[in-house]
């Protein structure tokens, strides 16, 4: 105990012997160190964790975190309970576990409930197995999409023996609610998920398969109305309408604004465009061939002979004779092959029936001229005059805007950086503070040094001034009376020359209180002046 009590009195004698600045940097050395080690200890023993599963139902979430508990792994649960997060170092490894054992969460089996059937299983059992499996299959499908997170399907098949029952009670039918990651979805993607499950199930028609998202919206309303298919077909087809009449419009402008000036020609075009697809097919005949002839003859051989003389008609069955021979008879048959040209044209939507445009220039414009730009713009446009095209060009002024300030006001301001601004100011305001806090500083240190300068070179001593005056006047009266004429003016002199300094003093501290900057470079200018003095 002796020699610790001497080792600490030794190590307090040399710490009170060490300087102020010493003693700091050894604190600040000790406490860096044991801030590094625990930054060491924290960044090794830490648990950085990481997503295992998300947006999980309350049974799966339940059924995870109890896995999670039996083989004591820590685990966090995070947007209310749907996320689990578990240490980023075991979760690959935990999800494979979870897929060898079949635990993944929502994931539906499809034909792999097959593998478990026995010799056991009836008809019936595999009836419904193969439903289940069905639904499954379709599941992890629609799931795969982009836009999808979850599906849940729900099949129902009829059960019929009769192949000939086509009654509605006896149709499939099929429920999709999708989990959608997003808000939305595309009526393609949509389209495609009925063609998806109307394919895999057998006898499904997409008007008996109904597709709602998360909210209960129904998202293939419109797959089972005809009208709404025709009502998008328009909308599209007036949608080309516009792009087509903007394209041709923007040629025109292009067109003639290199001619007459920029933004002086405003064009307005109306196509009549053709939708219907025409199918059209045209079957032609010519050059007929004998292929086949076939003669019969009966009765006498004098008749036979004259109906031999090709006085009969091709195709035609012939037969002559008299009252006394109804027997005598001559059929012909003759079959012609001929040269058949079938032509098939199918005309595709969006052809032009007719096309009118109006064309207007700012400014005035001759008669030729007027008819040289029609030509251009009939170029431009492909005019087709049996078509019933028409161009119209006319030049009038253009109407001048009444003032321009209006549009400048309109136009929307500049988002402006309100944080930028007020981090700005801030520094702005602590700069000025802190060159202001120093300007007085100085100044009041320059006013100090100030006094003492004239404290020490205009200081007078009003005593010893009075005592000569009184010795001046003892001896004057032993002095020659010019000698005291000469006294006098000397000490007159002397009065105005201190009345003179004691003023300058006070007329210097006034103006040094009023402009103590300019006083300041005064004395810095003659504190140089000084020390240039001494160097020489």
């Amino acid at each position: 105990m002796d020699k610790v009590k001497d080792a600490l009195e030794a190590l307090k004698a040399k710490w009170s012997e060490l300087s102020r600045l010493v003693k700091i940097a050894i604190v600040l050395g000790i406490i860096s160190l044991f801030a590094i080690i625990g930054t060491v200890y924290y960044m090794n023993t830490r648990v950085e964790y990481s997503v295992l599963f998300s947006n999980l139902s309350e049974a799966d979430a339940g059924t995870i975190s109890q896995d999670l508990d039996s083989q004591n792994i820590k685990y966090k649960l995070a947007d209310d309970g749907k996320t689990i997060m578990v240490d980023k170092t075991k979760v690959d490894q935990y999800r494979i576990n979870l897929a060898v054992d079949n635990k993944l969460p929502s994931s539906s089996k499809g034909f792999e409930l097959f593998d478990s059937a026995n010799m056991m299983t009836t008809d019936e059992d595999r009836k419904i197995m193969y439903q289940r499996a069905l639904t499954g299959e379709l599941e992890k499908s629609i799931a795969a999409l982009d836009d999808v997170d979850k599906a849940k399907v729900n099949l129902t098949i009829p059960k019929s023996d009769n192949v000939f029952d086509n009654s509605t009670s006896k149709k499939a039918k099929a429920s999709i609610v999708l989990t959608l990651k997003g808000t939305s979805i595309s009526k393609d993607a949509v389209q495609g998920i009925v063609a998806l499950t109307t394919g895999a199930v057998q006898g499904l028609d997409k008007k008996n398969v109904k597709v709602v998202d998360q909210t209960g919206k129904i998202l293939n309303k419109n797959e089972e109305d005809d009208d709404s298919d025709s009502s998008s077909a328009t909308s599209k087809y007036m949608k080309l309408k516009s792009q087509y009449e903007k394209q041709m419009e923007k040629k025109i402008t292009g067109l003639i604004e290199p001619v007459v000036g920029k933004g002086k020609v405003k064009a307005s075009v109306n196509v009549d465009l053709n939708f219907d697809a025409v199918e059209k097919k045209i079957t032609n005949y010519s050059n007929p061939q004998i292929r086949s002839e076939n003669v019969q003859a009966s009765g006498k051989q004098a008749e036979i002979k004259q109906a031999q003389t090709g006085q009969v008609n091709d195709n035609v069955d012939n037969v002559t004779g008299d009252a006394n021979n109804d027997n005598a008879s001559y059929n012909r048959t003759v079959n012609n092959e001929l040269n058949t040209e079938t032509t098939k044209i199918i005309n595709a939507p969006g052809s032009i029936n007719r096309m009118t445009s109006s064309v207007v220039i700012n400014g005035d414009l001759s008669a030729g001229d007027s008819k040289n730009i029609r030509k251009l713009i009939q170029g431009a446009l492909g005019y087709d005059k049996q078509r019933g095209d028409t161009v119209s060009v006319q030049a009038v002024n253009f109407a001048r805007a009444k003032s321009t300030k209006k549009t400048v006001a309109k136009k929307p301001a500049k988002k402006t950086n309100w944080v930028l601004i007020g981090a700005l100011i801030a520094a702005g305001v602590l700069t000025l503070g802190t060159i202001i806090f120093l300007v007085i500083r100085r100044r009041r240190r320059l006013a100090e040094e100030e006094e003492e300068y004239y404290d020490d070179d205009y200081d007078v001593d009003v005593t010893d001034e009075g005592e000569e005056e009184e010795e001046a006047k003892e001896g004057a009266e032993e002095l020659d009376p010019e000698i005291l004429a000469e006294q006098e003016r000397q000490r007159k002199e002397t009065e105005t020359k201190r009345k003179i300094a004691v003023s300058t003093e006070q007329r210097a501290k006034e103006y040094a209180t009023k402009h103590p900057d300019v006083v300041a470079d005064l004395i810095s200018a003659w504190v140089k002046e000084g020390g240039k003095g001494k160097k020489q």
